[in-house]
């Protein structure tokens, strides 16, 4: 499981095998989105009840879960036990949040697979939400992704349901930061 790709591929065929519904999410889907660039690990988002079937699949995978910090829920972080290679990191929410979700995103050919990727605009809502922390914010990405995924993907910026996920998930300096940055690049 030396390449990114194959560890992908492994994942995602494992999780099809045994019947386990998840969203790309992360980096890799501002890539399948149409903006290219680095991650370092793999981001799926699923349902918490399917914890530990994913935690069994990843173990086979050989991969160790990483102790969380702080007694933290709304993440499972993996990792390879040989030590060098990509962390694979699942998302919990609760199964009215996974149908949401679900019923927004699309399938998307992404790594040689057919995947499901979160919707645009709950990936952008991610995004914002991932910003509110103060050292996601300093890495500067998440802004980017935003930007990027604004512009890829035609999103009309005027509309309520932009206006919305604006309002309810980024803070007042980004969201007034996002506004002009875009109103400049139209």
């Amino acid at each position: 499981m030396s390449d990114e790709r194959d560890i992908f591929q492994i994942c995602v065929d494992a999780a099809a095998a045994a019947g386990l519904d998840f969203l790309l999410i992360g980096g890799h889907a501002v890539n399948a989105r149409g903006y290219e660039r680095t991650t370092l690990d793999f981001d799926f988002l699923i349902a918490s009840r399917s914890l530990r079937a994913w935690s069994m699949l990843l173990e086979t995978s050989d991969y160790r879960l990483i102790p969380p910090e702080g007694g933290i829920k709304a993440f499972a972080q993996f990792e390879p036990r040989q030590g060098e290679g990509f962390r694979v990191d699942l998302m919990l929410v609760d199964d009215a949040t996974f149908a949401k979700l679900l019923a927004g995103s699309e399938w998307l050919d992404y790594g040689r697979r057919r995947v499901r990727v979160i919707g645009v605009l709950h990936l952008i809502a991610l995004k914002l939400h991932a910003l509110r922390s103060e050292s996601r914010a300093a890495l500067g990405k998440d802004y980017f992704d935003i930007l990027a995924l604004v512009r890829r993907n035609h999103i009309d910026t005027a509309s309520p349901e932009f206006e919305e996920i604006l309002v309810r998930h980024a803070n007042d300096s980004t969201r007034e930061r996002l506004r002009r940055d875009l109103e400049q690049s139209l």
